[in-house]
């Protein structure tokens, strides 16, 4: 074990652990498979921001659990109002479901605030601190104040928006100056990292390029910003794919299909996925090419997700419609031509799935990376199948071999789709996938984490020419205005 291990604190929005059916179970989500092995090295702390008392408090023998006491108020204007209602949309490119309020603001910073005592806390001397995600963007710097010691890292896991959408935020100077506070910040593809040269530039920022990556002075010291593509846990996949009972399952789904073709989308219920643009793409095909009729099966995973805000009940709603209103008009009691299952399925069951598709269809309108791209190709024993991916998702940058669409382009999707029903495999598929699992094999999520880490540990906070000044993030409690407009 090194001695970084040693000295490892974690900050994430949420914990490791949640509560289910036979006590605490591993958290879902690639955060935690990424970054769980390390930690049962380290020993050191995880500190979970906005989790359930009880499943926070629940350590492992190999490290503990830190849970932060907030108000349920306080954490509907940090969890539900500035990070869910405000930076997830404008990151994703929904400025009609943005809501900038003061409010929200000051509960966002009143909690990175207590994220970032605690982790000064919990974190030995000179130890590294990795904090996670755009709910704690605020963190960096706040801890950077108390606790220069320390060496830190900071991942934003969603798109990073560009400039012209970042003037509409009435923060987004606390926001980069807090995320600056780390020695690194990580963004998944080197697209993003150049919107955040844009953001730099208009903040007046000094910022020089290092090959793909960026080094930004401010605050008396210089941050990195670098990008990183997050990866899959390769190994068990490939495992599932070569599992004899996953096998024989997948065989089954095929036969039922009785020749027709199968295709697979995997989604949390989000308007970022385009769940119901996929579904009105498949209703087109279906109105234009009688001959699609019978002979193409569609299944749609969508896992609810934030069901307390009427923006998302509002979508599951819309979803369950559009797909009534297809089986309404095409199906027969013989066919179905949409499955829909709202709930999440475990890799052993989303495997035997990802093994009988002829095609997934990874269509979201924006995504930072979206790894159910990397899980089917990784599932698959054979070079075969296709993978329909939006330009538009971070994972489009990496898997250049897929059929990448345009998920704004009506007719473009609905032609994508139809050709992946009708038109038989060719050659160059085969070329594709066997291109497509080469990149995936090499981002393996352990080969992500060590590569961070490592480029954590060779960054150095030189000191600047221009004189240290307090992180304006550090005392903006106001919320409603900024020091440094945008634009």
């Amino acid at each position: 074990m090194s001695k970084r291990d040693s000295r490892m604190v974690i900050v994430s929005a949420r914990a490791p652990f949640v509560s289910g059916p036979n006590g605490l179970e591993r958290a879902p989500g690639g955060l935690v498979s990424a970054v769980l092995p390390l930690m049962r090295r380290a020993r050191g702390a995880w500190i979970a921001a906005g989790t359930e008392k009880d499943a926070s408090e629940a350590s492992e023998p190999s490290f503990k659990v830190h849970a932060l006491s907030v108000s349920s108020e306080t954490r509907a204007g940090w969890y539900g109002g500035a990070s869910n209602g405000a930076l997830w949309p404008l990151s994703h490119g929904f400025l009609e479901h943005c809501r900038f309020r003061a409010d929200d603001f000051r509960a966002y910073l009143e909690v990175n605030q207590a994220t970032a005592a605690r982790a000064a806390e919990a974190a030995p001397e000179g130890s590294t601190v990795w904090v996670h995600d755009y709910q704690l963007a605020l963190v960096p710097a706040l801890l950077r104040a108390q606790r220069p010691d320390l060496r830190i890292g900071f991942f934003w896991h969603i798109p990073w928006p560009a400039a012209e959408l970042l003037r509409a935020l009435p923060w987004a100077a606390q926001l980069v100056e807090g995320m600056l506070g780390a020695d690194l910040v990580g963004l998944h593809v080197p697209r993003y990292v150049r919107a955040f040269r844009d953001i730099l530039g208009e903040l007046g920022i000094p910022h020089a390029a290092e090959g793909d990556a960026l080094v930004a002075r401010h605050g008396g010291r210089a941050a990195r910003i670098a990008a990183f593509p997050i990866g899959i846990d390769v190994e068990r996949w490939l495992q599932l794919g070569k599992d004899p009972e996953i096998i024989a399952e997948a065989e089954r789904l095929r036969a039922k299909l009785g020749g027709a073709r199968l295709l697979v989308s995997v989604d949390r219920m989000d308007y970022s996925k385009g769940i119901v643009e996929r579904l009105e793409a498949i209703e087109r095909m279906l109105e234009r090419h009688p001959e699609t009729h019978e002979r193409v099966c569609f299944v749609q995973i969508g896992v609810p997700s934030r069901e307390s805000v009427e923006a998302y009940r509002d979508l599951r709603q819309r979803i369950e419609s559009t797909v009534g209103r297809i089986q309404g008009r095409f199906g027969t009691l013989a066919w179905k031509p949409v499955h829909l299952f709202a709930r999440s399925f475990a890799p052993r069951d989303l495997a035997p799935l990802y093994m009988a598709a002829d095609a997934a269809l990874v269509t979201p309108m924006r995504d930072g990376m979206n790894l159910v791209a990397f899980e089917y190709v990784a599932a698959r024993p054979k070079p075969n199948g296709r993978l329909l991916l939006s330009s538009t998702a971070g994972a489009a940058d990496i898997l250049s071999e897929a059929h990448l669409v345009n998920p704004y382009d009506e007719d473009g999707l609905v032609e994508a789709i139809t050709s992946a029903v009708l038109s038989d495999e060719t050659p160059e598929d085969s070329e594709r996938m066997v291109a497509l699992k080469g990149k995936v094999e090499g981002l393996r999520v352990d080969a992500w984490v060590e590569n961070f880490l490592t480029q954590l540990d060779d960054a150095t906070s030189e000191p600047t020419s221009e004189p240290a000044v307090p992180m304006r993030v550090v005392g903006g409690a106001q919320g409603g205005s900024r020091s440094a407009r945008v634009g």
